[in-house]
């Protein structure tokens, strides 16, 4: 039996498809992006509820994941967003794999390319006062051009100027054309004929405008150990947390080698029986602490979560990520490969 276990709803998941497909024009596709084991959701199974759905594209980073991913739908686009390194043009050919194509000097001949196009991130992408005159002497087969807004989710005005141009260095090109992500899902303007949402199909809101979505994963252990604390005593390693009453303690099976963060120490919650209990101690890499002092009769075996699907909760995504002052993808795909993945 797992230490741990996330829960993943599939009905959530279709439900998100659903209302993203509904502020689409009927002719903009969805392009599901989910490197990062779907940002932790666990990629072979969240893909085939995405096809399921009626979704048949996908971007994920690497040519492994690509692989991966091919070996587990089989039918359906897939776009490598880190590109086509050298040597590795056979694999993009053997499992039928489109290769972002962001720099000139890449090689690239055999392999089916979508050109990405630098509107003002300055990470990848040929400089979109260049794309024109790149494409048309492009060797490699082109399907489609795309860009990357840089800060939809906090700066409208800077992503309007690169979509401004995108649409400039796009002009009198029949490729495919794509740039929203999932904050970019809030201007009707940047659908063109796909977009790429992430984070929105696992439920989290990019921004406020995008409201509609309800979080597809929670995370759940047990207690494995409850014990008497004297006043005074230690807690955990280098005694960070001293009891200032008589307390008793629940020990979780779970811990930073599980992706629950070593800086929730001291100062993360779980939930037992609708009651939230603060983590005492140092977050260890197998075991973590609370306190259950103000809980009735705490028993070994009841169960905890740890992260909530309820977007308003403090330990959902969202919350947990302002804990971490961090951001909620971290949180996500942060989770490891010992916790099971539980689809219902």
């Amino acid at each position: 039996m797992r230490r741990s276990w996330v829960e993943i709803s599939f009905t959530r998941l279709r439900e998100n498809v659903v209302a993203v497909q509904a502020r689409l024009a009927p002719s903009t596709r969805i392009i599901a992006v989910v490197k990062a084991d779907a940002y932790g959701h666990g990629i072979q199974e969240v893909s085939k509820c995405l096809l399921d759905c009626g979704v048949c594209d996908f971007a994920v980073a690497t040519l492994e994941e690509g692989v991966e991913l091919r070996r587990g739908i089989g039918s359906g686009k897939i776009l490598v967003l880190g590109g086509c390194w050298e040597g590795e043009e056979q694999a993009f050919l053997e499992f039928d794999l489109t290769a972002a194509l962001f720099d000139s000097t890449f090689k690239v001949e055999k392999t089916s390319v979508e050109v990405e196009i630098d509107t003002g991130m300055n990470r990848l992408g040929i400089p979109w006062k260049e794309a024109a005159r790149f494409i048309r002497s492009c060797p490699a087969p082109i399907v489609g051009v795309f860009s990357h807004f840089a800060c939809s989710d906090q700066d409208l005005e800077f992503t309007r100027l690169q979509l401004r141009r995108f649409e400039q260095a796009t002009s009198g090109l029949s490729y495919p054309r794509h740039i929203s992500n999932s904050a970019g899902l809030q201007l009707p303007e940047a659908q063109m004929d796909a977009v790429r949402p992430g984070l929105a199909l696992y439920g989290i809101s990019p921004c406020s405008a995008v409201d509609y979505l309800q979080p597809i994963l929670c995370w759940k252990t047990r207690v494995v150990n409850v014990r008497e604390v004297l006043k005074g005593q230690p807690v955990g390693y280098c005694g960070t947390f001293t009891a200032p009453r008589d307390m008793r303690v629940g020990i979780l099976p779970v811990g930073y080698s599980d992706g629950y963060s070593r800086r929730f120490s001291n100062r993360g919650r779980g939930r037992i029986r609708q009651q939230l209990v603060p983590v005492i101690g140092r977050v260890a890499m197998d075991l973590v602490t609370v306190d259950l002092t103000d809980l009735s009769k705490p028993k070994v075996g009841e169960e905890v979560v740890l992260l909530e699907d309820s977007p308003d909760s403090p330990i959902s995504a969202a919350g947990l990520s302002k804990t971490l002052e961090t951001i909620p993808y971290e949180v996500l795909t942060r989770i490891g490969t010992r916790v099971e993945r539980r689809y219902v």
